[in-house]
């Protein structure tokens, strides 16, 4: 496969993504989640919500560029919305469960099922999965539960928002969409975005995580 400027190698994203298989699939061996009823519900709507919250709501703000993508109302949302939904059920799977959901709603709400399940498979092991293996580590104890302080929960929603920085410059533009939709991306954007994102998902991802663990303490 020759590459043009700004397309994430093709053996990098296979490479994630078949390691990613992998450890999605022993993480949830090792743990082997049993979801109840009210679990089940709060992954469906709490999935549904983050689409609505990424595709409706997000994207009725417009801000210029300049502003845009530094401040990006649909990621600020889908993150605090998803970190809410897994900081209560705190079950490994529940993050890829999340996502599945999210994809699939969001393809009903705005974007039809154009790529799938390319799509599908994207956010599932890429923000799905790195916040199940910070459940998986934490042992279900995400975003500082159980401790003293805000700290723990300020730097797990930060590391993840960090972690989610890198999808969408390298996996969504950078590569899926110019597969599905035959566009050569360019480099200097892509690095851009990439930037861009840093700082907004980890504000956002920390001030998420930190208002996930006191919801999570209310509500189980």
């Amino acid at each position: 496969m020759s590459l043009e400027p700004g397309v994430t190698p093709l053996p990098i994203v296979l490479g994630y993504f078949l390691v990613a298989l992998v450890v999605a699939i022993v993480i949830l061996r090792k743990s082997r989640p049993r979801f109840s009823p009210v679990d089940i519900a709060v992954i469906g709507v709490g999935g549904a919500m983050t689409a609505v919250a990424d595709h409706v709501l997000g994207d009725t703000i417009f801000l210029p560029s300049g502003i845009y993508p530094i401040v990006n109302p649909p990621v600020w949302f889908r993150i605090l919305v998803f970190f809410l939904t897994i900081g209560v059920v705190r079950k490994v799977g529940s993050g890829m469960a999340t996502m599945a959901v999210f994809d699939i709603i969001g393809d009903l709400l705005h974007f039809g099922f154009t790529g799938e399940p390319l799509w599908l498979i994207e956010d599932v092991l890429t923000y799905g999965l790195m916040a199940d293996v910070v459940i998986f580590l934490t042992r279900g104890k995400i975003f500082g539960r159980g401790a003293k302080g805000v700290s723990l929960a300020l730097f797990e929603g930060g590391v993840l928002g960090l972690a989610f920085s890198f999808v969408h410059p390298f996996f969504t533009y950078g590569f899926l969409a110019p597969e599905i939709f035959g566009f050569v991306p360019d480099q200097a954007r892509v690095f851009y975005l990439f930037i861009t994102y840093i700082p907004g998902d980890v504000f956002i991802g920390a001030v998420s995580a930190l208002l996930a663990g006191r919801v999570s303490r209310v509500v189980t």
